[in-house]
Order: C-alpha cells, then sequence, then structure tokens
C-alpha cells in the first residue's frame, strides 16, 4: 500500500504528464492569435495610409513603395473581387497576370463577407506553405479588400520557440511548486511517519505492548502533539482492555483445561477451533492436529453429525454413547449446543466410565453380599429344620450339625464385620490418626497370625537403627498386614513361610510381605482388590473366604496415602510391597 508521501509524488507526476499534454494545443492556439493580431494590426497600419491614396493607382503605388517593410507577399482587390495588385503574381505569372482575373481565395471570400479571414495553403507562386490574413477597407465608398502573408514556416518557428519557451518556464514553475509543496508536507508529515513507525513494530508482532508514541515538534501542544498524546492515551486505555481480555481468556482457558469434561468448539462449517486437555485424550489426538480439521476426520464421526444437528436446528441436543477402547467399554454423556449468532457450536463430553462402574460394582457388591449371606443362612436353615424334624438324632450327628450351624454363623459374622469395617474406613476421622511403630504393628500381627495359624512362621526383617515411626491409625494397618499375612497362611502348604522387610527413609516407610504359595494367575492380578473376588472360589469357600480382604487392604492403604503393589508368579508364591508416607493423612 502506497504511503501518503508516495501518493502526493504520484499525483504531482500525474498533474506534469497532465500539464505537458494540455500545454501544446494551447500554446499552438495562443500564438495562431498572437500572430493573428499582429497582422491585423499591421494590415490596418497599412489600410489606414492606403485610405489616404486619391484613387486605386495611388494606392497601388504606395503598396510598391512598402511591400518589402511590411509583408512578404501584399495584394488589393475590389469591390469586384478583381485583382489591383498583387506583390509576387505578376512577376510569376508574367503575361498571365491580368488585373480581370475574379479571385475565390477563401481568406478574400471571408473578408468580403464578415470582415476578416484568415487560411494556411501551399503557394504555387511562392513555393511554400503560406500563412494569409485579409482585411476589408472602405475605399472611395467602395469595399476592398487587403490580403497580406507570411510564410508559414515564420509562424511555425514562432510556435515552436513560444511554445519550447512556455513550456520550460511551465515545467520550472511546476517543479519548483512540486519541490516546495513537498518539502512541506514532509515536514508536515514527519510527526505522523514518526507515530506509525512508534506503532509498526506492535502491529508486526514484535511486541505485545502498545509502545509510547514520542513526537518532538517545537510545540508540544499543536496539532501532532494533541495527536500523539490522544493516541498514547487512546494506546493505554486500549491495553488495559487486553489485558483484561487476556487475563480473562486466560481465567476461562484455565477453567476449561482443568474440567474432567471433554470441551470442543466448531465454527459454522463445522471445523474444530478449540479443543480442552480432556477432550484431546478422548479423541486420542493433540492440538496442532486437529485444530481446523472437520470434526468427521475424527474417531468420534457421530458426534459430528449432533454438531450439524444442532446447528441445523438452532437447539441444544444429548445423547449417550458407548465406545470400545483397548478391551474395555467407554461411556460417555454427549451434549451440543449451538453457539450464538450461528457462529458455530459446543460439544461437551461427559466420561461416565467411572459412574457407570461404580454403579456396576454397587450391583455387583449388592448381589455377592446377598449370595454371600444366603449361602450360610440356607445351611443353618436346612440344619435347624433337621434338628427340629428330628430331636433324636444321634449325640455324634448333632455334635456335627451344630457344630456346621457355629461355623456358618461365624462366617456371617465375619462377612458383616468386613462390610461394617469398610463402612467405617469410608468415613475415617481425623481423631483416629495417631503416630505410631510399624515395628510394634507388625509384631503385633505376628502374634496374632500364630493364634491362628500355629504351624505358620513369620521372620521379619528390617534396620534396628532406622526410624519406623509415621502418622496413621495403628488398627487399621494391623487389620491390613493381618489380611495379608492371614491369605499368605491359607493358600500355603504347612508350614507357611512368611518374610516381613521393613524398610523407612525420611519420607516413607516401606512393609513387604512375601509367601512361598499357590500364588496368583497373571490374568486376574488385576482384580484381587475387587469385593469379592476369589481366585479360588472352591477353595476360598472352603476357607471361609468372602473375597472383602484385600479389597479391605486397599482401602486402608489408600485412606493412608499409600500405595501397595503385588507380584505373583503361579506355584512360586507372592509379593505384596506397601508404602506409606510418614507425615501425611488423607480424609474425605
Amino acid at each position: 500500500m502506497l504511503s501518503f508521501r508516495q501518493k502526493i509524488f504520484l499525483s504531482y507526476i500525474a498533474v506534469f504528464l497532465m500539464f505537458i499534454a494540455l500545454i501544446f494545443p494551447f500554446a499552438t492556439h495562443t500564438v495562431n492569435d498572437i500572430v493573428s493580431k499582429s497582422m491585423v494590426e499591421r494590415a490596418d497600419e497599412l489600410i489606414e495610409i492606403l485610405q489616404n491614396a486619391p484613387n486605386d493607382a495611388g494606392m497601388i503605388s504606395s503598396l510598391k513603395n512598402m511591400k518589402h517593410k511590411v509583408f512578404f507577399r501584399v495584394g488589393v482587390y475590389d469591390n469586384t473581387k478583381k485583382v489591383l495588385y498583387d506583390s509576387h503574381a505578376k512577376r510569376k505569372l508574367g503575361p498571365k497576370f491580368s488585373t480581370e482575373h475574379v479571385v475565390e481565395h477563401p481568406e478574400v471570400v471571408q473578408a468580403y463577407e464578415r470582415g476578416t479571414g484568415t487560411h494556411e495553403e501551399y503557394s504555387d507562386i511562392s513555393e511554400q506553405k503560406m500563412y494569409y490574413l485579409a482585411r476589408a477597407f472602405d475605399f472611395n465608398q467602395k469595399i476592398y479588400v487587403l490580403r497580406v502573408a507570411v510564410p508559414y514556416q515564420y509562424v511555425a518557428d514562432f510556435t515552436q520557440n513560444f511554445e519550447m519557451g512556455f513550456l520550460g518556464l511551465a515545467t520550472a514553475i511546476l517543479l519548483l511548486f512540486t519541490f516546495m509543496t513537498w518539502f512541506i508536507i514532509n515536514h508536515l508529515t514527519n510527526p505522523i511517519q514518526k507515530i506509525i513507525e512508534g506503532i509498526r513494530p506492535y502491529q508486526e508482532g514484535q511486541v505485545q505492548v502498545l509502545p509510547r508514541i514520542e513526537v518532538h515538534t517545537s510545540n508540544p501542544n499543536d496539532d501532532f502533539g494533541r495527536l500523539a498524546k490522544t493516541l498514547n492515551s487512546l494506546s493505554e486505555r486500549i491495553q488495559s482492555h487486553i489485558d483484561i481480555i487476556t487475563e480473562e481468556r486466560n481465567e476461562k482457558l484455565s477453567i476449561l483445561e482443568s474440567l474432567m469434561e471433554g470441551i470442543v468448539s466448531v465454527d459454522e462449517k463445522n471445523k474444530i477451533i478449540y479443543a480442552n486437555k480432556a477432550a484431546l485424550g478422548f479423541l486420542r489426538t493433540d492440538s496442532v492436529s486437529i485444530l481446523g480439521k472437520d470434526f468427521e476426520e475424527t474417531i468420534f464421526p457421530f458426534c459430528s453429525k449432533m454438531l450439524l444437528s444442532c446447528m441445523t436446528q438452532n437447539v441444544i441436543l444429548s445423547d449417550f454413547m458407548t465406545v470400545e477402547r483397548e478391551g474395555k467399554s467407554l461411556y460417555f454423556n454427549l451434549i451440543a449446543a449451538p453457539k450464538n449468532a450461528e457462529t458455530g457450536a459446543v460439544l461437551v463430553m461427559q466420561d461416565q466410565t467411572f459412574h457407570h462402574r461404580t454403579m456396576e460394582m454397587r450391583k455387583e457388591f449388592i448381589a455377592n453380599a446377598s449370595h454371600e449371606l444366603k449361602t450360610p443362612i440356607t445351611i443353618i436353615r436346612g440344619f435347624a429344620e433337621a434338628l427340629h424334624d428330628n430331636s433324636d438324632l444321634p449325640p455324634e450327628v448333632m455334635t456335627d450339625i451344630t457344630g456346621k450351624i457355629v461355623r456358618n454363623c461365624k462366617r456371617m459374622t465375619n462377612l458383616i464385620k468386613d462390610l461394617l469395617t469398610l463402612s467405617d474406613i469410608e468415613h475415617l476421622s481425623e481423631s483416629r490418626f495417631q503416630q505410631c511403630d510399624v515395628l510394634h504393628v507388625i509384631e503385633d500381627c505376628i502374634s496374632i497370625l500364630s493364634e491362628a495359624y500355629p504351624t505358620a512362621i513369620a521372620n521379619m526383617h528390617y534396620d534396628e537403627t532406622g526410624s519406623y515411626l509415621l502418622t496413621a491409625d495403628a488398627k487399621l494397618l494391623e487389620l491390613a498386614f493381618v489380611n495379608i499375612m492371614e491369605n499368605a497362611a491359607k493358600y500355603s502348604e504347612s508350614p507357611a513361610e512368611i518374610d516381613v522387610t521393613i524398610t523407612s527413609d525420611s519420607k516413607f516407610v516401606t512393609v513387604s510381605i512375601a509367601d512361598k504359595g499357590i500364588g496368583i494367575p497373571e490374568n486376574e492380578l488385576e482384580y484381587i482388590f475387587h469385593r469379592f473376588f476369589t481366585v479360588n472360589k472352591a477353595h476360598s469357600q472352603k476357607l471361609g473366604g468372602a473375597g472383602l480382604g484385600l479389597s479391605l487392604v486397599e482401602s486402608i492403604i489408600e485412606k493412608h496415602n499409600g500405595k501397595i503393589i503385588v507380584e505373583s508368579k503361579l506355584g512360586e508364591g507372592s509379593r505384596f510391597t506397601i508404602t506409606l508416607p510418614v507425615n501425611e493423612k488423607k480424609f474425605d
């Protein structure tokens, strides 16, 4: 784009060329007027002399005496258009010249009709192009015409000299005026140029803040000084608004990025213009790859149809979608809402997988709990009915039946106790967390294990110089460790051998419990902490297990903000590694 100065310069060039184009016909017309007026004046002077002649002969005599002092060629015609005198015709024509010849020269005819006539043409007598002027005058109460001529070359030379001189003068004046105008405009627009140069870095994106404009003028309060102050004031206000808008935009982006829901914004052509972090995770892509693409090209083309429909109908649409990914089912609630002014739409993707799995787990939990309670109740009822219907049973049969009733009652009691413990863990209070020594907790666990499994051998390994103090609920930790140790004893051949290794540093206490039992199949390792899950159901029922022990362990460790990792090989044994922070607590 041309600058203001360049436009001025080009305008002057255009004006100059236009001036050149118009100057020549104007100069030619001016010269012709000058020549014509000059010849008229000289002809009038000559006519004034001729009018003083007594007769035609005297007039002719006067012309002969003055012809070389006035014009190149002179002729006089009487009122009948006959030639009285021609300074060149008689000499050139000789005997052929006759005063009875009536002329029809255009300029002579014009003079008889209008008083004055002019014409340009080639003359055979003069052998060159001539410029003629005919002037009518009254002589002895008759109309005569004086015809004079000059070589046209004289007029052409005069015209050319006049045009060149006029053109040179006009050009000099125009150039001088252009230079002066350029200088004045340059001086006046220099502050504007300074303003433009000051703003250009911001316009080109080199700086993020509008720079302050400094204009050096002789008078800071002149128009340009006030303009600079006004622009600086506007720049400050604009920058303030930009800062506010940027801050609001960043805050909104932070909120959008922190949401668990996936947010995708598309324009009216269904092109993706924004996607937050959660949405990129759902779509398995990144912002560089997805921005500017049609939503139809994503892995969820079904959502594209929703977006197009909501924009077409201008209504909010919702739907549910299930996606299979890596052998697992993911569940999404979808909401498509049109934006204002038909500028596109927004898609909200709510991951309901956890909620769906929680609901499934609740259903499964209720079903499993009901089943686990129903089984011993059924057994107890059956044996109770047998006792009721057969009061004369032998003592040994009676003892066997009552023993089974007692075992199933204990099984129900333990199941209910575990369920109540799980509920208690979910609502753990801060007051129960006190400083405790993990060594003492492990020693108590080994004592409890020895009472339940007298043949089991538990060995402790630890650094006697180390510190194993941490903030925890000692009873819950004891319950967690005992569950792991009892499982190790249950699922090992007698005598069970259990190694307990305790280590610590400034931040964590780590307890590792290893056995040499039957182990856990690799494909079931990820499920062992699920409630009511048992690896070998027949074996678990035989030993009285309901599948809540390891679920309790995981819940207790999570409440202490710790981690539990299990390693196992089928037929070789298992190792449970528990890492607990020394000072951190976690409450709901």
